[in-house]
């Protein structure tokens, strides 16, 4: 390894070099705030400053003189690159083909120009590459929001700043460049990065110590099979998990990652949190033979993990009757964090007749929380608590105290679970309707037993319509209905009722007693229970209110 001053020009101009970014790295995020920062720390060289040091930048040589891969370092490479770009495109430059500019943007492996500067996000280096092309228009997302900023700046200026704001890019931005030679040496520069303050999401610091790791392997085939499956594991991921539960790509790798560390065979804390999930990654890493051996064992903890998990109510585990699938949808839909015990119980217990009992306390224990409308971070807390003694519980049908305990203990009680509904309105639209959704198939199930219809094709029915002010043909809900007090009820369970689809698109919604024939006969009891009131009103909504959270309370207790 050796490290040495260079100039952003000096940096680039290797003869016939390319440098890449390699796949274990985040995307290129960099936004306005950057871009600025950057520009004005420019603007300050020659006036106030002779040089400005951008930083240390790591590179790995991965083919002698000509290949170097970006360990640390891409955002500002990028970046640099560019605003040279922008600037060779402004026609106030007198030569497009600057020799400045032709050794940061160019490389010349052969006889013709190639772009110097490869990205591993294929949208990304797409965009990139099309504007080293000049194809301009043909650019998006983050990288031409950058190029598009510096095009803006540059033509603010005169031919002769110009000049000066590319001499300064060239011969006064400098880097210490970092060279490394060892392939295991420069992922452990790269993790030691975010000990030093750098934000390094820990999955990707996972993805570099397993790259780093496969690379000391002696067998090249053993090396890209370790890689590709990690690969395969982040894709599946990605692909598998989605909707409101999972909001992003690193929360849809970093939790199921920190949850599945909890089931490897060392000391963990009940929560692995963010900023201690790469340390334990680590530790846990170490604790294998091999790299082969612990990616061979996550690979199958991920497929299980994804049988039990749901974005809504989709849910493939295939040993489970249709009665745990339906306690699970309850207890994902609880809680974002659900997995971390619905996993430790599909690890723990084989007798599929407790399993079922198990999953059913876990939704109780989640949806009392919910339904009296705990912060997120209670529902968490309780859930961590519960899995880490099951985890640790001595054979499987100890497990039974511990989720009975924590459904009396840890739990409201059904007093406040009461007062919760009764003053809490539900969530009607958006990501989380769902959660209402199931709420109502929890008191139908409660009055019937058993729903032999498919979720997804229930419709969430408004009695009194919620939209009672702003449709003409509702004026004889008004005589009925104060709208001032209709706002604070609308939305309330007592106002809400589950419809088949065919029911749902005969109603006629001009009043309630032109509804209540396709209520009577609807196959579901809950909507067939409203058809029994005499009219509809603030007081009968609040009241059907009360009615539904006490079989809400009695669904969802042990």
């Amino acid at each position: 390894m050796e490290a040495k001053f260079r100039t952003i020009r000096q940096l680039f101009s290797k003869p016939g070099a390319k440098f890449e970014v390699p796949d274990y790295q985040r995307g290129y995020e960099w936004g306005k705030k950057e871009f600025e920062d950057l520009w004005l720390d420019i603007q300050r060289v020659g006036s106030n400053v002779d040089q400005h040091y951008l930083g240390n930048i790591i590179l790995l040589e991965k083919q002698r003189g000509q290949v170097y891969e970006i360990v640390d370092g891409q955002q500002r490479m990028v970046t640099v690159s560019l605003l040279v770009m922008a600037i060779r495109d402004q026609t106030i430059v007198g030569d497009r083909n600057d020799k400045r500019i032709d050794d940061i943007v160019n490389t010349y492996p052969s006889a013709d120009a190639e772009q110097r500067l490869v990205l591993s996000e294929k949208s990304s280096n797409e965009s990139f590459k099309s504007i080293w092309k000049g194809a301009i228009k043909q650019s998006s997302g983050r990288i031409a929001s950058a190029y598009q900023y510096y095009v803006d700046r540059v033509k603010e200026l005169e031919e002769q700043e110009v000049d000066q704001l590319l001499g300064a890019i060239s011969n006064r931005l400098e880097v210490v460049q970092t060279q490394c030679y060892d392939t295991s040496l420069a992922y452990t520069i790269f993790q030691s990065q975010n000990e030093r303050g750098k934000d390094v999401e820990p999955h990707i610091l996972a993805k570099s110590r397993i790259y780093g790791a496969a690379e000391q392997l002696d067998n090249k085939r053993d090396r890209e099979e370790v890689k590709g499956r990690w690969d395969h594991i982040y894709s599946l991921l990605k692909d598998e998990l989605g909707g409101s539960r999972w909001t992003n790509d690193n929360i849809k790798i970093r939790r199921p990652m920190a949850q599945i560390l909890l089931h490897a065979d060392v000391d963990t804390p009940f929560r692995i949190d963010k900023s201690d999930l790469y340390r334990n990654f680590e530790e846990i890493l170490t604790n294998f033979e091999s790299v082969v051996e612990f990616v061979e064992w996550f690979q199958a903890e991920v497929d299980q993990y994804l049988e039990i998990t749901s974005n809504r109510y989709d849910i493939s585990a295939r040993r489970l009757s249709n009665g745990s699938i339906r306690n699970l949808q309850y207890l994902n839909a609880a809680s974002t964090q659900a997995e971390v015990l619905s996993h430790a119980l599909y690890r723990r217990v084989d007798d599929e007749d407790l399993l079922s009992e198990y999953l059913r306390l876990s939704a109780v224990i989640a949806m009392r929380i919910e339904l009296a409308s705990r912060p997120s971070t209670d529902k968490r807390d309780v859930l961590y608590r519960v899995s880490s003694s099951v985890r640790e519980a001595e054979d499987e049908r100890a497990i039974r105290r511990i989720l009975r305990s924590a459904a009396v203990e840890e739990t409201p009680d059904d007093g406040e679970i009461i007062e919760s509904i009764k003053s809490n309105q539900m969530n009607y639209s958006g990501p989380w309707q769902f959660r209402t959704l199931l709420a109502l198939v929890g008191i139908e199930e409660q009055r019937q037993r058993a729903l032999r219809v498919e979720i997804g094709n229930l419709h969430i029915e408004h009695i009194a319509p919620r939209r009672l002010s702003e449709d003409s043909s509702y004026s004889r809900w008004r005589r009925q209905i104060d709208e001032e007090e209709f706002d604070e009820v609308k939305n309330l369970i007592g106002n809400l009722t589950l419809l088949l689809p065919e029911d749902h698109a005969s109603l006629d919604e001009q009043n309630f007693k032109s509804k209540q024939s396709v209520y009577k006969n609807s196959d579901l009891k809950i909507a067939s229970g409203v058809a029994d009131y005499d009219e509809w009103n603030i007081d009968t909504i609040r009241s059907r209110t009360e009615r539904l959270a006490k079989e809400m309370v009695e669904k969802w207790s042990v």
